[in-house]
């Protein structure tokens, strides 16, 4: 069956269409270019798409002149891996170089650092940290001029914090006397709070899922400064003056090297020269909050 390479045909209306080509398969003419009143041709294999796509991606991305990527002609899967990667094989061969990666984000979880732990982290503890900063500063003048009975130190050490509020009833108690079923109240002070706060902030600036906790620098500069804030209650309650004079120095000291570590400002900063809010906050994305 000889294919002839071109020829003019009549097109309905009396009007002639553009050069043709002939379709073995089908056994009429079919035009090389679309036009508004024939579809184009289907692709007849998941490959061909496969190919298309990677062709329009080159075209967007302005390297269509980088690579050639040619449209399988059987059904099979063999030419799609073939045209895709020759259009691989394009821009790497290419002079300007293979397109700019794009920067990996992390997916979540410890291993993903400082964008999953550490910002979570910040959100929960800042304020609990900065306000236990905040009243350990004010503590400064009293002590070094021996006033160890001034409110500022009980203010830090007491419990004066309720967590929670008692008398309330609880809720599906049942078999179970009228009194039993009220909560109970519980308080903790400033230093306890900070204490902790502090600890597990330091535990949320960890970069590798492969990282102990009590390993990290910060959690043991802050755990011996909790040490160190423990012996000086001991020498409050104790009335040495000397002995707390020389602990809180030691305990700023601490402290000073703490901050950077957990992305707060220094202690002569204006952070701490005002109260904090100490409740966590809250940041949601769709219906998931955090």
């Amino acid at each position: 069956l000889k294919t002839p390479s071109a020829q003019v045909l009549p097109w309905p209306g009396g009007a002639q269409h553009r050069p043709c080509r002939w379709r073995a398969s089908v056994g009429r003419p079919y035009p090389l270019v679309a036009s508004a009143m024939r579809q184009p041709p289907r692709l007849r294999s998941r490959g061909g798409a496969a190919a298309v796509a990677v062709a329009g991606v080159l075209l967007l991305t302005g390297v269509a002149s980088r690579a050639f990527v040619p449209l399988p002609s059987g059904p099979g899967r063999r030419e799609a891996a073939a045209g895709i990667a020759a259009a691989l094989a394009g821009l790497l061969a290419s002079p300007v170089g293979p397109l700019p990666e794009a920067p990996a984000w992390a997916s979540g979880g410890s291993t993903a650092g400082k964008y999953s732990t550490i910002p979570s982290a910040k959100r929960k503890f800042y304020g609990r940290v900065r306000q236990g900063i905040f009243q350990f500063l004010q503590m400064e003048k009293p002590i070094m001029a021996g006033a160890l009975t001034d409110e500022t130190l009980s203010a830090f050490f007491a419990k004066n914090i309720i967590k929670k509020k008692g008398g309330l009833e609880i809720k599906n108690c049942i078999g179970l006397e009228e009194k039993d079923c009220l909560s109970k109240e519980k308080r903790t002070s400033r230093w306890l709070d900070m204490k902790v706060a502090s600890d597990l902030l330091a535990s949320g600036f960890r970069y590798s899922s492969s990282d102990v906790n009590d390993y990290l620098p910060q959690v043991k500069l802050i755990r011996a400064y909790a040490k160190k804030i423990e012996n000086l209650k001991v020498a409050i309650e104790k009335g040495e003056t000397e002995e707390a004079q020389g602990l809180y120095r030691l305990a700023k000291l601490d402290l000073a090297k703490y901050v950077p570590m957990v992305e707060l400002e220094p202690l002569d900063s204006e952070d701490y020269t005002h109260p904090w809010d100490v409740k966590s906050r809250v940041w949601c994305q769709g219906n998931v909050c955090y």
